[in-house]
């Protein structure tokens, strides 16, 4: 290597270093913190909500995000990473990684949820509120309060109608899609197996997530006449 050539490749690394880096894209707003962080840091209500940031939720924490189209509300002791769509088409794109999480969208195509490599959103274009959580290391519970929800895993695809709640079985063993009780209460597939549950057990967090909405729409209404 020449003298040129060796001062060449430090001053190339010192210029690349120096490249403004493109400004992250804005998702939304934080509404509601407690018990909350973004990345590594607390966070407070008003923070932005930047694509590809983590949000975490302690004992008792709670947190909501508010974007575009759609709102999302963090369980207690939960995990998400909020990403712009990948298709650079407008929209929102939420993994799961513990916990719970309830989201409202506006129809399909603002918002996609990602869990245990499962995938769930709106399946039409109306309103849609929903929670997923994550139940164990192959398992999830999925409720569709309001609107019907799509649900993909490993190239298969079935939809959740509003009012249904189950127990999702990812890559179920054989012994599980023999039982005759899964043929009336469960949906079968290679992939995937639903095992229905009560509403009311899979919907708490959308309780609170409808309550704080009816109090928020009422007080609105009663500042702007």
């Amino acid at each position: 290597m020449t003298l040129r050539q060796g001062l060449a490749l430090p001053m190339v690394l010192l210029l690349a270093t120096d490249l403004p880096r493109a400004p992250r894209a804005v998702l939304g707003v934080v509404v509601v913190a407690y018990r909350a962080q973004v990345n590594a840091s607390e966070v407070s209500e008003g923070s932005t909500v930047y694509d590809g940031d983590r949000f975490s939720t302690g004992t008792g924490g709670v947190l909501r995000l508010r974007g575009v189209a759609v709102t999302l509300d963090l369980a207690e002791e939960s995990m998400v990473f909020v990403r712009s769509e990948p298709s650079g088409r407008p929209g929102t794109e939420v993994e799961l990684s513990k916990g719970a999480l309830t989201f409202s969208a506006a129809g399909s195509g603002a918002l996609e949820t990602a869990a245990l490599e499962a995938r769930i959103g709106p399946a039409k274009e109306a309103r849609t509120v929903a929670q997923v959580r994550i139940t164990g290391p192959k398992e999830l519970n999925v409720y569709a309060r309001r609107g019907a929800l799509q649900f993909s895993y490993r190239g298969e695809t079935e939809t959740m109608w509003e009012g249904e709640a189950y127990r999702v079985m990812l890559d179920p063993p054989e012994d599980e899609l023999k039982k005759k009780k899964a043929t009336k209460a469960a949906r079968q597939r290679k992939a995937f197996l639903f095992l229905a549950i009560g509403g009311a057990a899979a919907g708490v967090g959308i309780k609170a997530y409808e309550d704080h909405e009816n109090h928020r729409h009422k007080h609105e209404s009663s500042d702007r006449p």
